[in-house]
Formats: C-alpha cells, structure tokens, sequence
C-alpha cells in the first residue's frame, strides 16, 4: 500500500501573479474566478493528514503542542504522522454535506480538515455553525444549543465556535463555497445549490459569516496556516490573503471590481494594476518539496502537481535528475504554452516507484519558456518492506484515551446508522469508508495485533 503525502517548503506569501486573474471581476464572475483559481491542487491522503497537522497546527508557543480550535485542552504531538489520542480529524465543513464522498478532493482538504478535540467534535457532529441562544452543551471554548432567531436553516442546534476562531472558520466557508461551488450539495442548512444561486451560502450563513469575519480579522495563525497548507496542497485561501475578497462576492462591495492591496477602480472590468510581460512560474516555487511519504518497493505513488504561470511564450523544460532520479517519473517533460499559461494549469503527474528500502531523492528542473532563470522542486520519499496502516491510537473513537469494546460498538452503530458519521472517526484503516474491516481493525488492535 503506498501512503503518499505532498510536502511543499518555501514561500511564505502568494507568489506574484498568483491573483492576476479575479483583478477587475465583479459578483458571480470573480467568484468564478476563485473557483477556478483554487480548484486544482494537490489531493491529500486523508489517511495521512496527522503528518500535516504537525507543520500546520502546532502553537507558536510550543512547537510540540497541538493548536485546537474546538477546546482549551492541550495535546501534543508524538512521531510525525501519528494520531494525538483524544483528538479527531475534523470536518469543520461536514463531510455529510455534501454526501460524504471520500473520492472528492474536499474531503481530506486540509483548509478544513482541522484536529479537533474529540468530545467536541462529537459534540458538534455535523450541526451548521450559528449564534447559540440557549446552551446545551458548552467546554468553556465553544458551544452547542438552541440557534438565534433566523438562523439554523431549519436545524434545531447550532454550535458556535469561540470568538477568537469565529473569523478562521467564516474565512474556511468562504473558501470552500467557492472552492467546491459545484458539488451538489446534499444538506441545505448554510448552503444552495450553484445552479439555484451562484453565491453558494444561503442569506442567513452569508449575514452570519460576514459578521464573524469583520468582528475576528485575519490573525497571525491564519496567515501562518495559508502558507503551510499551500506547502502541501500547491493552493491557497484567497480570503486569508484578501480580507476584502468577501465583500466583493457577498458584502458591501457588490457590483465593484476586484482590486488587490488598492484603492477600488469602481464597477466593471478595471486594469491590471500591475501589468508584466515576464514570464513567470507562480507555481510551484523555488524550493518545494513533493513527500511522498513510505511506499512499499516494487509499489508505486502518484501526485498531482499544477503547473501554472504566465506570459511565457515557448514550452516549459522539465527533467527529473540528481540521487535516485530513476525510481521518479513524469507524466512529460515539456508543457505548451496553452496548458502553462491557463488559469487551471497543466496537472502534472509524478510517480514515485521505489527498486531499494530507503530514502530517495531526487529534483526537477523547470526552465526555458522565456524564463529569467529557471525553478527546481525536490522529490522525497522511502522505500518500505510494509506499511502500517492504523496506528494503535487510532483506535481510540470516541477519545476517552483508552482502545476498548465501546470503541468497537461506535463504529457498529455507525454501520447500523445509530449515530451521525460526524461524530466519530470511525474509518480506523483510513480507506475513506465505515465498514466491518474497522471493526476487525479495532479488534486486532485489542488483540495487540
């Protein structure tokens, strides 16, 4: 089985260019634009993501302790890579929204998909975000209970997440009504339909967001997180870098062109008010990393990069070279100006098949197309005999810290549709799906097999 997990270092900031393309957009256009600008990354292992949380959630106090949006409780990390007991892998933006598919990129996309404390997040369950008017349920961070007149979209409970995220999370749905605004979305609480209304989010969710948003501006924690995940997804969070983006798709700058770090050029299409004729890689930067993670010799691995930029006027040069350069493939070794210089980019196809145990490097020189100086990315990954598939915290469903039969009835009651899919993690082997082979799991575990 291969784990594949794309690691991406360097930049700290969106790369020149990186948003020449919502400049000037208005309303249904611009959020067109982010759609398209934001929907072709790197699909993570949903299975691996516990290997970034360790670069994209820790507290800048303590390197060692996970930073939870859910609870005051502290945890820390172990290995990279392995679970923290007590702590689920949570769908802020419920996976069952949009029906749970685990072969859609939104659901291990890290912009959502945060550690969360495992009480809470069984607390939460897959309840929309809202004002809580009366409280059932409170851990002195966040909140569960009766929602503020207007708001639920029909739900009986809403949970409400601590002042100090309240912007984090509106940011997150902003990203992902955009990001993912053609899924057909099979809960309706926050959310319409794209074809039914373009803007995604319903009047209620948009006036609650909005708010949340203004009240907590962008912090540090945000800004850090964009540039981690960007590292490994070869995407950003345009809400991060453009606080004002909301305002132009759903707030108070409806009909006003985009305009990035200015003043507004008024309604319409306005200029670039950077215009260049350089040509220009905006991704991937001097200096990524693509981790592939372990994989089985004789296995192999395959990660979707996105090769975009502008104004390049001949094809773009790519060779894989250095280390262990043979055991990397690419899916070519050279890319049109067509496919380079779109908005979607050319996706990219780099395979890793280890011959020998250990670790393998190896890099890919991009160059030419009119470029100043060309751009290298590093390959990393190890070769393995096998590969561990749970680890034993994993086991540990409902986070009491212990692995024991009532971790094995959550995940029957999941089977039998007793409890919300919210709630637990109950995909203990990480296949994406609840099923008899996670009992089995849990059970070797308690087996000390």
């Amino acid at each position: 089985m291969a784990v594949a997990c794309a690691f991406v270092m360097a930049q700290a900031e969106a790369s020149a260019g990186y948003y020449h393309s919502l400049l000037g957009k208005t309303g249904q256009a611009l959020k067109d634009a982010v759609h398209a600008l934001t929907k072709n990354h790197t699909k993570l292992s949903y299975s691996s993501l516990w290997y970034y949380y360790y670069e994209t959630d820790y507290m800048p106090s303590n390197r060692n302790q996970v930073w939870d949006m859910y609870s005051n409780n502290q945890y820390f990390f172990g290995t990279q890579g392995n679970a923290v007991s007590g702590m689920n892998k949570e769908h802020s933006f419920p996976k069952s929204w949009w029906g749970g598919s685990s072969g859609k990129d939104a659901y291990s996309d890290l912009y959502h998909v945060i550690p969360a404390d495992a009480k809470a997040n069984s607390a939460r369950g897959n309840l929309p975000f809202g004002d809580v008017a009366s409280i059932d349920w409170d851990n002195g961070s966040a909140k569960r209970g009766t929602p503020r007149s207007g708001q639920g979209g029909g739900s009986s409970k809403v949970f409400e997440p601590d002042n100090e995220y309240k912007g984090d999370f509106a940011r997150i749905y902003f990203y992902m009504a955009s990001c993912y605004q053609d899924y057909d979305w099979a809960t309706k609480t926050m959310l319409t339909n794209y074809n039914d209304d373009w803007r995604t989010l319903n009047t209620w969710s948009i006036e609650l967001l909005l708010r949340w948003a203004r009240q907590d501006p962008v912090s540090e924690k945000e800004r850090n997180r964009n540039d981690a995940v960007q590292k490994y997804q070869n995407n950003r969070n345009p809400f991060v870098d453009n606080p004002d983006l909301m305002e132009y798709i759903w707030g108070n700058k409806v009909g006003t062109g985009f305009v990035e770090g200015g003043e507004d050029p008024g309604p319409g299409p306005g200029p670039d008010p950077q215009p260049t004729d350089v040509a220009t890689l905006i991704s991937p930067t001097q200096g990524t990393i693509l981790e592939f993670g372990d994989v089985v010799v004789g296995d192999s691995a395959t990660l979707t990069l996105y090769v975009r930029g502008e104004h390049f006027t001949s094809p773009l040069t790519l060779k894989c070279y250095l280390n262990q350069y043979t055991m990397f493939s690419l899916s070519t070794t050279s890319i049109d100006t067509t496919a380079l210089n779109s908005l979607e980019g050319y996706p990219l196809e780099v395979t890793y098949k280890p011959t020998s145990l250990g670790e393998h490097k190896a890099k890919i020189l991009f160059s030419g197309g009119g470029m100043a100086t060309s751009v290298g990315i590093q390959l990393r990954a190890t070769g393995v005999e096998s590969v561990i598939i749970y680890d034993p915290v994993t086991g540990d469903v409902n986070g009491d810290g212990t692995v024991d039969i009532s971790d094995v009835n959550i995940i029957i009651n999941l089977m039998l549709g007793k409890a919300s899919e919210e709630e637990f993690e109950g995909d203990i082997n990480g296949d994406g799906d609840v099923d008899i082979s996670d009992v089995n799991a849990v059970i070797n575990i308690m087996l000390g097999k």
